[in-house]
């Protein structure tokens, strides 16, 4: 008999898996760790009281493209956490009262939060390599544009994306003087930009979502890409030259928001994984060395985890999960590297 086959979209990606894979199961997300996750350390850095946003993570059901009577899964690949360069502060975007924004915390003792932006509906946002600044992007007027606030103190905002644009991930070089971030065209394509802050001039370059700049190397960056058949890939781009690699590929599964390492060795991006507890399609965390070798699973916890950054030190990761929580709440949270 012929499995019936339904459409699985993440983050704008879509995949195709039979109907028994894609069924939903009720699984208990308040453990921590489960067996493979063996000798790795947890540590939950927000709790429930945080409001750690959840709005779009990752949804179920929906109809992205066209495609009607699907089951779903989609997951918002742009960056959802930050800390500051000196490893000392821990930034997250909180829900709370149908807004959404960027509060601080401690990176070591948690603690009270502070709220660094003063928006409506803040979606994604980075540290930029001096720590004197936050990058963000909010959806604002029916839109989506990269905006600059003191990472300190006051609210003042400063708007680089022109009015009518789609744009998301923000980075900022460490000279302070480019941006780059990605730009939605049309259902389903995105390509590379950047603004330069003394010339006011914008730059196209090339297909692409959520830019990670090479310290030292602005001319080369990775980024996501995604493929004919909706699935999402990892490349490294030389801006000058027009080489382009593909570092990370696999049929079937999608793989999104590459973070270097502080020592270049390495990627994390999420990426989607079956859980070993019910079946179950989920994101997980992974890394790969940027020569394409050593891909590892660093996460198989059933809920979802996501939006992975590096400890400056190279020898911690801080992500978004659903582990610990009864009900599938996220929050942030951090675990040993050691690979």
């Amino acid at each position: 008999m012929k499995k019936k086959k339904v459409a699985i979209v993440f983050g704008l990606i879509a995949l195709t898996l039979t109907s028994a894979e894609a069924k939903r199961v009720k699984l208990d997300y308040s453990v921590v760790d489960v067996p493979e996750e063996g000798g790795v350390k947890f540590e939950k850095i927000t709790d429930d009281a945080d409001c750690v946003n959840s709005q779009y993570l990752v949804r179920k059901g929906g109809n992205l493209f066209g495609m009607k009577n699907t089951s779903v899964i989609d997951w918002w690949v742009n960056p959802q956490i930050a800390i500051s360069p000196d490893g000392t502060k821990i930034g997250y975007i909180n829900w709370k009262n149908n807004t959404s924004n960027v509060m601080v915390k401690n990176a070591s003792q948690g603690g009270a939060s502070t709220q660094r932006t003063f928006r409506t509906a803040v979606t994604d946002f980075t540290w930029t390599p001096d720590g004197k600044t936050i990058c963000f992007t909010e959806y604002r007027s029916g839109h989506y544009g990269v905006y600059l606030i003191d990472a300190e103190q006051g609210s003042v905002v400063r708007q680089i994306s022109a009015g009518n644009d789609n744009d998301f991930a923000g980075q900022m070089t460490a000279d302070g003087n480019t941006i780059y971030f990605h730009r939605g065209e049309g259902a389903g394509t995105y390509s590379l930009w950047s603004y330069d802050r003394k010339n006011n001039l914008f730059s196209n370059y090339s297909r692409g979502i959520t830019p990670c700049i090479i310290p030292g190397n602005p001319d080369v960056l990775y980024c996501a890409r995604y493929t004919d058949k909706r699935e999402s890939e990892i490349w490294r781009i030389n801006l000058s030259t027009g080489v382009e690699e593909v570092i990370l590929s696999q049929p079937g599964r999608s793989f999104t928001t590459p973070v270097l390492s502080p020592d270049g060795n390495w990627l994390l991006v999420t990426g989607t994984s079956i859980a070993e507890k019910g079946k179950k399609m989920n994101t997980d965390i992974f890394a790969i060395r940027i020569d394409g070798t050593q891909f590892t699973q660093l996460t198989y916890h059933p809920g979802n985890d996501l939006s992975a950054i590096w400890d400056p030190s190279g020898d911690y990761i801080y992500f978004v999960s659903q582990r610990g929580s009864k009900d599938g709440a996220y929050n942030v949270w951090k675990m040993n590297f050691d690979l």
